[in-house]
């Protein structure tokens, strides 16, 4: 019996071949859609679980409110590592922190790395990285000693056996390779080495270590025991913070309190909060998305099959009712119709799986993934496609398969008591269901691109274009005491227009230093971002000065005593006059000298446009390590680029000069939000499409049907134009009807993505029009097609069909 249905199924394929194909594409470019989802879902939710202790690890994370302002840190004070080791629970502590960008040399060569990791000997023992050389548990032992990836090992040496023992030459020190491991794409610590942490404590005791409460640096992870649960841990931080770190607070004056908070190891990569992460965070919010994306590419694909199998009904109803008068009971026909129904979904499975293999290496670079095809003989993407051939050929094929079976022998065998293609009533409100999907996805596509037309045009506050950014090496005081002289030489080319030195750019993570500023007669503690700049960087940049001066050579005052602060930071501290106010920043080169604010600069953008401007003040340090900035003019820029390298060689010839443009620089902080705007478009695109595949069936059949009467009103003089608006209109109301539901919903899912971004722009009406007019003339230019071609069919021929 079983091989008579796979036999009628395939002829009745075989006899519907449009309708089949219709089906089988929408269905396999739904499923190779939810694939390739899925595989994205799957790598970010794997995140950090390849350690076999990844369910015991907990990262401690800090909470400090200071001066009524808080703020979220992934470091943590050094001492707690001291302190946690004598917690109960525990297995062990380790602590790491994030070096700054360190040039190496080995065999006369130079290398720049800006992800190296100082651990200590524990660091391994937490994270069980797969050794390829050397022994993990003493591998960080002794200072001076470095791990390296795979990557690393094979870049300098060739190989891991060959790194062992090799010296590698830092800028002060050198490093004596102790092990090699591969490295996991799959962690937030994104690293290339991790150096012995023993290196920059020698001559450090837990003692000094006391006094740094405040000094927020240090990434500490915790491997708790297995009977341990993480609010044990929790608690022993509680009374940690309260016996210890709030009072040491409080004994040095600081109006702050400092809460320390467990962190599992697995919600990391999902933690956008932290400003100092090792790895750019993922978005939970955007699984959720595309979770939602790939349910509706399904649902669509469904709905065409549904569509289609009970419009065609009447096609069948003979061979339903003759089944019956046979012999099949309703059990039969229900399981032969769901048959044919898995039958097709497995067929659209499998021409999926080839669109997916078509089609990876694209996502891989839309997605910076890089999916390969052996992920297709795992035993979750195995157990995937089997639920997809289940559910989607059940849901699929569940109406038509009850429908169909409930046909009564004596109506269907007559002529008079044809049925008339299943409910005209589901039908519509399958297609408003596929259309609102449809519009939803266009909605949102809408929005997202008008966002990130906003970001990338917004007013900064600078102008970054046209900035070149020369990294300098932080290690060589060298170089830095000869930048203004490299700065004169940069000069001389007309091409280069201005010239600055800072020790950071807008996007990158600022410093934050505790000011005392005056409030009311008297010195008052506060916390606020702070960046180092020349007396070129504010000109250069074209930020706007408000009030008071820029920083002036002829005020030699200005390096030890000028302090300039932006708008926000004024109306932050409650001044209207703010220029000649106290304050002193706590640095070496003010402790115990009062500066004074000598200008306020207009609110500038140092971060992106998710977050609002924050206070900020500007300090004067024109030797300073960081970067070398040339606004240069947009004329011969490739030989504007190589006189800068021509220059910079003949002052270091040590260092790899690396250099990138601010704006390129400053717009990668929307990498997320533009691969969002180019996934959603396309998926926007596939399920405008599989609605189409559908309606243009529906269209197909619904012309088949009024035949006759198309025949007939042509022969009384109705016009071509007039019989494709009579076979268009009910269509068109359906999309109409669409419209409706689908513009409230897109509102309130698009206004709550908007929150993520302090500046954007508003939900107008012309994006929900814009949307539904697209999806109103893609729909109706899918019907017109096949109304087209029934209006201009050969009236005779329609009359006489039967």
């Amino acid at each position: 019996m079983l091989q008579n249905y796979f036999k009628i199924a395939f002829r009745n394929m075989v006899r519907n071949k449009v309708y089949s194909a219709i089906n089988i594409a929408g269905l396999a470019i739904g499923v190779a859609s939810c694939i390739l989802i899925f595989l994205y879902i799957q790598d970010e939710l794997s995140y950090d679980t390849q350690f076999s202790k990844a369910d015991r690890i907990i990262r401690v994370v800090g909470e400090v409110k200071f001066e009524g302002q808080q703020d979220y840190f992934g470091v943590t004070p050094p001492p707690l590592l001291d302190e946690a080791r004598k917690f109960t629970g525990i297995e062990t502590v380790t602590q790491c922190f994030q070096l700054d960008k360190q040039t190496i040399w080995y065999n006369n060569q130079s290398f720049s790395e800006d992800k190296l990791l100082a651990g200590d000997s524990a660091f391994f023992s937490v994270f069980d990285y797969k050794f390829l050389a050397g022994n993990p548990a003493t591998a960080l032992d002794a200072p001076r000693t470095i791990v390296l990836t795979e990557e690393l090992a094979n870049k300098y040496f060739g190989g891991a056996a060959q790194a062992m023992g090799k010296l590698l030459k830092f800028s002060r020190d050198s490093y004596t390779v102790t092990g090699v491991y591969r490295n996991e794409k799959h962690s937030h610590i994104d690293a290339s080495g991790v150096i012995s942490n023993a290196s920059f404590l020698e001559g450090s005791t837990a003692e000094d270590r006391k006094n740094q409460w405040f000094n927020l640096s240090n990434y500490t992870y915790v491997l708790l025991n297995e009977a341990t649960q993480p609010a044990a841990l929790q608690q022993q931080l509680d009374e940690l913070t309260a016996k210890l770190i709030n009072p040491w607070i409080k004994e040095n004056k600081l109006n702050a309190e400092m809460k320390l908070l467990v962190q599992p190891l697995k919600d990391i990569h999902f933690d956008n909060r932290d400003p100092y992460a090792l790895s750019p965070a993922g978005s939970m919010a955007y699984i959720y998305i595309f979770s939602v994306v790939a349910i509706f590419l399904l649902l669509i694909a469904s709905i065409n099959y549904m569509n289609l199998a009970t419009a065609r009904s009447s096609k069948r109803a003979k061979e339903v009712g003759l089944r019956k008068v046979v012999g099949a009971d309703r059990s039969q026909l229900v399981s032969q119709f769901l048959g044919e129904s898995l039958l097709l979904t497995l067929l659209a499975v499998l021409l999926a799986l080839a669109l997916v293999e078509v089609f990876i290496p694209s996502f891989n670079a839309l997605t910076g993934k890089n999916f390969s095809h052996g992920l297709f003989f795992q035993w979750e993407f195995m157990l995937l496609l089997i639920a997809i051939v289940v559910l989607v050929g059940i849901v699929a094929g569940s109406y038509p398969a009850f429908f169909l079976s409930r046909f009564k022998p004596a109506d269907v065998l007559k002529s008079d008591k044809m049925p008339r293609g299943g409910s005209a009533a589901l039908r519509k409100a399958l297609v408003v269901l596929q259309f609102t999907i449809s519009l939803i996805m266009i909605i949102g596509t809408f929005v997202v691109f008008a966002q990130m037309r906003f970001l990338k045009n917004a007013d900064l506050g600078f102008r970054k274009e046209q900035i070149l950014v020369v990294d300098v090496p932080n290690g060589d005081s060298t170089l830095v005491q000869r930048l203004p002289l490299i700065k004169q030489r940069l000069l001389q080319n007309p091409n280069v227009l201005q010239i600055s030195n800072s020790y950071s750019i807008p996007s990158e993570s600022l410093s934050r230093t505790i000011m005392l500023v005056e409030q009311n007669g008297r010195m008052v503690e506060k916390a606020i971002d702070i960046i180092a700049v020349d007396y070129d960087f504010i000109p250069l940049m074209g930020i706007d000065l408000k009030e008071g001066r820029n920083f002036s050579k002829d005020m030699k005052t200005d390096e030890h005593a000028g302090i300039i602060i932006n708008e926000a930071a004024a109306k932050w501290l409650g001044w209207n006059d703010p220029v000649g106010k106290k304050v002193n920043t706590g640095d070496t080169t003010l402790t115990g000298n009062h500066a004074r604010i000598i200008g306020v600069v207009k609110d500038f953008h140092v971060q992106s446009l998710h977050s609002a401007v924050k206070p900020l003040a500007i300090e004067l340090r024109p030797a300073s390590p960081g970067y070398l900035l040339a606004r240069i003019a947009p004329k011969d820029q490739d030989a504007t680029i190589k006189f800068i390298e021509n220059q910079w060689r003949a002052f270091d010839t040590k260092h790899p000069m690396e250099y990138f443009f601010m704006d390129e620089f400053f717009d990668r902080q929307y990498r997320a939000e533009e691969k969002m705007l180019t996934v959603f478009g396309y998926f926007a695109g596939l399920t405008i499409l599989i609605a189409c595949l559908g309606l243009f069936g529906l269209a197909s059949f619904t012309a088949e049907q009024r035949t006759k009467e198309i025949g007939i009103r042509k022969v009384l003089g109705s016009s071509t134009g007039s019989i494709v608006v009579l076979l268009s209109k009910d269509f068109a109301v359906l999309v109409l009807v669409a419209i409706v539901l689908a513009s409230p919903v897109a509102w309130f899912g698009m206004s709550r993505w908007l929150q993520d971004f302090a500046y954007r722009v508003p939900l107008s009406w012309w994006i929900f029009a814009v949307a539904g007019l697209s999806a109103m003339v893609i729909a109706l230019a899918t019907v017109s097609f096949q109304a087209m071609k029934a209006a201009l069919a050969d009236p005779v021929k329609a009359i006489r069909t039967q």
